[in-house]
Order: structure tokens, then sequence, then C-alpha cells
């Protein structure tokens, strides 16, 4: 693998220096534009090579640091010499030929080009389908994601009785009640202790189970993962920072809450609470049904803090159309949503949010303002109000990308077709992330955008490649995730567009 990469490396620095050489002919190259497009064009390849190595090594967030440190100053600096190269440097003058006639003086041969009237049409483009079949492709799709919908409800029921026996392979477990569901280690029917609690939290992508081990001292004694369907990304963090170890020890009649008796994982809040909260539900039950105890616990709070606040503020200054409009006004509201919803909550919404909420993965709403407000908020404003305020407004991703294209000035003229075949791959890349998500019943399984890894370093497969691509496309490219790749904007779109349709039946 290493050999075809380096390969490549090398088509590449050829192809590159072509392209130099070629330029340098068009026009007068001084010492700026050799150093600058030479030094652009190593910080790239040297990127590929890096970034390209480390996750070959194992290690992809060395790549991803690699792109930000390497690829955008040199994505950066290619584009300004660009500028120069146009403004500043005069082109080398190139005879014209003639369009007229053609004349070869060793030969005396004369070509003169076809008229308009004689030259030959090209023919259209055959094999487009009729309104008929692609009428019946989309009812088609529509009945495949119904049905995969209701496969994957009807097969992703867990064992989780198998799951605690493997747990401990060599204790007897008994199953004390369904619901809550409750097992016994070890002893009779009835005795005080070692019981594991089995609780389910609604995290930000998806659900998780957890089970609480609670010994005859009315102690938890252990933390266990039992399945899972959250966000890798925030999986992880909670994972790296041992985030069950903290649970070790407390009593039954604890509190239990986020900010009070736990610790919180930074830039992974909402799946901490989740998992607090499944946790809670487990010791809280045990502490009233087993060890017969009164709950004079503190009841969950409100969370109302710094991240909610602005987040209300944010999707409230979505709708007010002068804070767009006025120029430095969309810039610091850009830059606001950028750092808050970006990187300081990283809390963009996926399509593992959109279709968690269809199949009824929601969290409270107490301890999730946040998810409230920014994905249910969304939805709600299209079905209620017609209006799409995240996209171009609220998403921080989109930010990135308009001001990545203020940074390059480039504006690459699509073609229309192209663009109505934009359309076409978002909407195929879209349904076979909700085949994946409906079949396995994993909200995050099939979200491919690479939010987390663009805000906090996390990411897998795909989307360390997704992210490159989107960052160096939105350098020529306006919207360029957006318009080719988003599934969120595809899929607030087509509700948007459910929600005419509907209203219109009733003019």
């Amino acid at each position: 693998m290493m050999e075809l990469m380096w390969f490549c490396v090398g088509v590449l620095t050829s192809l590159s220096a072509i392209l130099i050489m070629m330029l340098s002919k068009h026009y007068r190259f001084n010492w700026i534009a050799w150093g600058g497009l030479g030094t652009g064009a190593f910080l790239i390849l040297f990127t590929i090579a890096w970034s390209v190595g480390s996750v070959l090594e194992g290690v992809p967030r060395a790549a991803s640091m690699g792109v930000i440190f390497f690829a955008m100053p040199g994505i950066v600096l290619v584009t300004a010499i660009w500028k120069y190269i146009n403004a500043r440097l005069p082109k080398v003058s190139v005879a014209q030929v003639s369009e007229t006639a053609a004349i070869s003086t060793d030969t005396g041969i004369t070509a003169t080009p076809l008229s308009p009237k004689t030259a030959l049409t090209t023919p259209a483009k055959t094999g487009r389908l009729t309104t008929g079949i692609r009428t019946g492709l989309q009812y088609a799709a529509y009945a495949a994601l119904l049905l995969a919908f209701i496969f994957g409800k009807a097969t992703t029921k867990k064992d989780y009785e198998s799951m605690v026996k493997a747990h401990f392979p060599d204790v007897t477990l008994a199953k004390v009640n369904e619901n809550p569901l409750v097992f016994q280690l070890g002893e009779k029917k009835g005795d005080m202790g070692n019981y594991v609690m089995v609780q389910e939290g609604q995290g930000y992508g998806g659900p998780f189970v957890i089970g609480v081990r609670i010994m005859d001292d009315a102690k938890v004694h252990e933390v266990m993962l039992l399945d899972s369907r959250e966000t890798p990304a925030f999986l992880k963090m909670i994972q790296d920072a041992q985030f069950g170890k903290q649970f070790i020890g407390k009593h039954v009649s604890d509190d239990f809450i986020v900010g009070v008796d736990i610790d919180a994982v930074s830039r992974a809040t909402i799946s901490t609470m989740a998992g607090t909260e499944a946790i809670r539900g487990g010791v809280h039950t045990a502490a009233t049904r087993y060890f017969k105890l009164k709950p004079e616990w503190k009841k969950v709070p409100w969370k109302l803090g710094l991240g909610e606040i602005l987040i209300v503020a944010l999707f409230i200054l979505a709708f007010i159309s002068k804070m767009h409009s006025h120029k430095i006004l969309k810039y610091i509201y850009l830059a606001a949503t950028i750092g808050v919803v970006g990187f300081y909550l990283n809390a963009s919404i996926s399509i593992g949010n959109l279709s968690g909420l269809l199949m009824g993965y929601i969290p409270g709403v107490r301890d999730h303002i946040i998810w409230w407000v920014l994905t249910v908020g969304t939805v709600a404003t299209i079905l209620l109000a017609g209006k799409n305020v995240y996209c171009f407004r609220i998403c921080p991703f989109y930010g990135i990308q308009f001001l990545l294209g203020k940074i390059s000035g480039s504006r690459m003229q699509l073609s229309s077709a192209l663009l109505a075949r934009s359309k076409t791959v978002t909407n195929v890349l879209l349904w076979l992330a909700l085949m994946i998500i409906f079949l396995s019943s994993h909200p995050s399984l099939g979200a491919y955008e690479p939010f987390a890894m663009m805000f906090s370093l996390q990411g897998i497969g795909v989307q360390w490649y997704i992210l490159p691509i989107s960052i160096i496309g939105a350098f020529f490219i306006t919207n360029f995730w957006c318009r080719f790749f988003c599934p969120v904007g595809r899929s607030l779109t087509t509700i948007l567009q459910f929600r005419r349709k509907v209203f219109s039946l009733f003019k």
C-alpha cells in the first residue's frame, strides 16, 4: 500500500510541475510566482503523503492535523499567488490563429471552417428516464426505506441476558425483574445484593444501554457498557476519559446529577448526561425496590447553562433577516455559530439526529435543551412556519465553507446540468445512509458527515477522507459540501417540500 501511495505522489508531483511550466508560458513569472506556486504545491503533496501514511499506521488524528497545518496553508498560498499572477504579471503574447481559414505555406492546402449551417450538431443525450419511470423509482425508494425501518425494528432486539452472562461467565445469573431489567448474580432470589441493573440512556446520536452492578453494601461496584448506538466520536471521548470510574463506590441514595456529584466530559456533555441518566435510573430503582430506601435524593434540575443560552440566542437571531443581509453582522453571526455550535458545543445536526428523531430516540428535555432546540426546533420550524433556519445560518460547517470561499475568492461556475445531477448524488447518498440506519436501528452508523472530526478531531472511517475533500472543494465551488454531499440539508429540504405539497392540497 505504501508503494502505491508513493507512486501516486510521484505522478501528482510530475503533473504539478507540468502545470506550473504550462502556466509560465502564458505569464512572465517572477520569483514570487515560482516560489509561491512551488511552496504551495509542496505543502499539498506533503500533506497527501503525511495523511495517507498516518492512516496506514493507525494514527488518523495525525492525518487530520496534517490537513489543517499543511494542506490549508498550501491551498491558501496557491490561491493567493494565482490571484497575484492574474492581477500583477503580464501575459506572454501568442500569435492568434485565424478563425476563418488555416493556410499551410508548406503544402498550399487551405482549410476553411464549416459554417454553422453545415456543422454537425451533437445528438441529444439519450437514455433519460421518463417521468413515469422516475416516479416509479421514487416510490420504490420510499417503499424500500419503509421496509428497512420495519425490518430493523423487528430484528434488532438485543439479548441483554446473554451480554451480562458473557461479562460474568463463571457466575449464575437469574432475571428478577423484566421492566426495568434486573439480574441477580450468584445469590438466591430475594437476597439483598449483587444485582445488575440494565438501563438505557438517550445520547446525542442514539441510545446506549448500561449495566450497573450493585452489591449488598448498596454501593456501585461496576459500570458496564452493554450496547451503544451513540455517535462514535462522542462515545470515544467518554471512554477515553474513563467516565464510568467516578461512579464506583457511590451509594445508591446519592444524587447522580451531572454538575452536582458527577463530572461531565468536555465536548461530550450530552453523552455524559445520557450515561448518567441511565446509571441514575438503575441505582435509584435498586434503592427503592431492593434496599427499601426513601427517595430523598435531589431531582434532576433543568440544565440551563451558558451553552443552552447561546444556542437559544443563535436560534432566535436566525429568524432576523437584517442580521443576515448586513455584511458585518452576517460575519459576526457566522463566526458565532462556528465558535459556539461547532467548537464549543460540537452540536451540529447530523442525519443520525434526524433519523433518531423519526425512530423515537429522543433524549429528555431537562438534560438536553441543546438537542431539542437544534433538532426538534429546526424540524418544527420547517413544519409550522415553512422556514429552514438551520442550513446557511446556524450550521457551523456552512460557516466554515462560506469563510473558505471568501478567502479563495474563487467562483467556479457550474453548469445547470451538473447542478441537477448534484441533487441526484445527494439523494442517493441520503437514501443509502437511511437504509443503513433503518436496517441496523443505529442512527450514527449511517452518518458520514465530517462535523465531529472538523470541530473535535474525532472521526471514523470515511470521515477522515470526506473532510479534506470538503475543505478543498469549498475553495473552488461555493457551498461545495451543501451542494453535493450534505444529507442533513437534503433531508430538511425534503421535509420542506413535503410540507408545501400538503398545504397545496388544502388551497
